[in-house]
Order: structure tokens, then C-alpha cells, then sequence
């Protein structure tokens, strides 16, 4: 499903909810001495301020939702089955209590698909979130990423995906500002920012050193050659051999 552009409203709800109030405060200050006699005495002004306080109330409740979800992620499975922007307000709210300052978008196509912005220490890292299950993420999607980083001058960009990264996609961010964060690392980060400590880390998911098959992308075992000119030798082979038949030097 494509997002749509943000809007002013959409703007306020993903700020502090104080900031709606200080505009509320200052609507009902300001505009009685800047608006026509009708509109005020038409209750323009009431109207204004009551939106901006509800638009407030509205991100406060989305503030203290964040945060009940971070808590109430369990494993892998949970993860995935939230909907895209309330993984990306978990991803989010784990942000913030590691010291972040965070500016969450809806990731339309005018901020290059990027759905949070970090700041600390003077530093600026630009996000995507990859709520997904089964398909690992392609280097297309590091590098774009990456031509966004350099498009808005920002210091890194960091990816966070619920399943692996390709080998390519790997090779590529190595020796750049550019942090891909696996499903393995996904878990352990937002485990170590729950003060519930429910989620219970999964054994079975592979990490993003763990390249996928080149014939059948699944993610590969190491094997050692027991014959022929490479006997002894460590290589990736396919979990599916000798159906699949696909490898990988080590």
C-alpha cells in the first residue's frame, strides 16, 4: 500500500503533543487581535484552539500507545505482524530511550522513503523500516538508501529489517556510514530497551553474515568439502542440496 504525503495535521500528530498545546496557547492568545471582529466573535477562534488541543490529546495518546507496544513485543513473530507505522513508532519509541532525538515521517517519496530521522550529538542518521517476512533485503535498497544519506548531506543511514540482508547488499554498506540491522540485531535491540523484558530472542533466524542461496535464496549453511581438489575447505552451500546445488566461497 503506498503512503500518502503528510500533511499539516499529520505533522502535529507525529510532534511532541506539547507542541500542538503551545500552539493552542498561543492561537487562543494571539489570533482574537489579528482576526476580523466576525470571526472571533463567530467562534473562529475557539474552533482553532479546541482542534489544536485535540490534535495535542491525539499525539499524547499515540506517544503512550508506542510505548505499550515496545513492551508488549514478545519475539520475531510480533514484530512482523504489527502494522507498518506501528513497527516504525516501536522502532521509534526504542530510539528514543537509547538518547535519540526522533522525527518520525510517513515515509512518501518526497523524503526518499526515509521513515525516521535520528539526531545525537550532532550527528543525523536517516532510517527505513523493513517490516518484512521471508524475503531478505537487496542491495537496491542499500543503495538507494544510500544516495538519499548523500542527497540530504546527513552523517549515516541505518536499515532495520525483520528478516536478513543479501550478500550483495552486505558488501556494499561495508566501509560506509550505512548500519544494516537484521532481524538477530533487531532483537536484541528493542530486548534491550524493554522494561518488561518479554521478548524472547529467536535461535533460528539467520544474520545478515549469513549469505542467501544464489540459485534458490534461502539462507545457507557452512559446509567443508570432503573429496577432491578442495577437501578440507569451508564453503556456503545450499540447505536444499542436492536439490539446489548452489554455493558460495567462505
Amino acid at each position: 500500500m503506498s503512503r500518502r504525503k503528510n500533511s499539516w495535521a499529520d505533522q502535529l500528530v507525529l510532534a511532541p503533543w506539547w507542541v500542538s498545546a503551545a500552539l493552542a496557547l498561543l492561537a487562543y492568545i494571539i489570533l482574537p487581535s489579528v482576526l476580523p471582529a466576525a470571526s472571533v466573535k463567530g467562534g473562529l477562534v475557539v474552533v482553532i484552539t479546541f482542534g489544536l488541543l485535540a490534535i495535542s490529546a491525539f499525539s499524547a495518546l499515540r506517544s503512550l500507545r508506542s510505548i505499550w507496544l515496545l513492551g508488549a513485543q514478545t519475539g520475531l513473530d510480533s514484530l512482523r505482524g504489527l502494522p507498518w507505522k506501528r513497527f516504525e513508532d516501536v522502532l521509534a519509541e526504542g530510539d528514543r530511550r537509547r538518547g535519540y532525538q526522533v522525527v518520525e515521517t510517513l515515509g512518501g517519496s518526497a523524503d526518499g522513503g526515509v521513515d525516521l530521522r535520528l539526531r545525537k550529538d550532532g550527528q543525523v542518521i536517516v532510517v527505513q523500516c523493513k517490516r518484512w517476512k521471508g524475503k531478505p533485503v537487496a542491495v537496491q535498497v542499500v543503495r538507494e538508501l544510500y544516495g538519499v544519506m548523500i542527497d540530504q548531506r546527513v552523517s549515516a543511514a541505518k536499515i532495520v529489517a525483520t528478516t536478513n540482508f543479501t550478500a550483495e547488499a552486505v558488501a556494499f554498506a561495508r566501509g560506509k556510514p550505512i548500519e544494516l540491522v537484521d532481524s538477530k540485531a533487531l532483537q536484541h535491540l528493542v530486548r534491550g530497551v524493554q522494561t518488561s523484558s518479554r521478548l524472547t530472542i529467536s535461535s533460528n533466524e539467520p544474520d545478515h553474515l549469513t549469505p542467501m542461496c544464489p540459485s534458490c535464496n534461502m539462507p545457507m549453511v557452512l559446509r567443508e568439502a570432503r573429496r577432491g581438489a578442495y577437501a578440507g575447505q569451508k564453503f556456503w552451500g545450499c540447505p536444499n542440496y542436492p536439490k539446489c546445488r548452489g554455493t558460495r566461497p567462505l
